[in-house]
């Protein structure tokens, strides 16, 4: 027989950690959104900013200033403003910490779909500005920490995900380089 438990408070016996532990746990202080919640990717950077140091892309890997161009295009075959679709914001940001996983969820639930004759679109967790702005997020992050990384066009798995992506129409034709 259980004992009877009687006259039970709530304990909060959480202890808060102190601000300069909390503030040391933004890792990545440049994916952190100023109080605007909106951030343009055509805003230069200030020259007391540290610039990192220039590293060598493969032969066509686009320029920063041909991604741009080519969101803008894209954004206009969407009929959507290119301005509005150019801007991240923090919502962009966070999305794009979990960005590969969705596009690889996405290309699995294509390839579920056609399994099943059934519309892939049903399925998509993304849609293509979310998959553009997570990208051109990822690379400017890449470019301006001197990383050299670039999965998004060299990794055979990514090449895997985008080309199931592109077979269903679910991606566009956004790495014609």
């Amino acid at each position: 027989m259980t004992p009877e438990i009687e006259c039970v408070e709530p304990v909060d016996d959480k202890v808060e950690p102190p601000s300069e532990i909390i503030e040391s746990m933004n890792v990545d202080p440049d994916l952190s959104v100023n109080d605007d919640s909106d951030l343009s990717l055509d805003e230069p950077k200030t020259s007391s900013e540290e610039t990192p140091t220039q590293i060598s892309y493969p032969p066509g890997y686009p320029a920063r200033e041909q991604r741009e161009a080519r969101l803008r295009e894209k954004a206009i075959k969407l009929g959507e403003d290119p301005e509005k679709f150019m801007v991240i914001t923090e919502k962009d940001k966070l999305d794009s910490i979990v960005f590969k996983d969705k596009m690889q969820t996405d290309a699995r639930m294509c390839d579920y779909a056609k399994e099943g004759d059934e519309d892939p679109k049903e399925y998509m967790l993304m849609e293509v500005r979310d998959r553009l702005i997570g990208e051109e997020i990822i690379r400017r992050y890449n470019e301006e920490h001197g990383i050299s990384s670039l999965w998004l066009d060299t990794d055979e798995e990514w090449k895997k995900t985008v080309n199931i992506l592109q077979e269903n129409g679910m991606y566009g034709k956004l790495l014609d380089h």
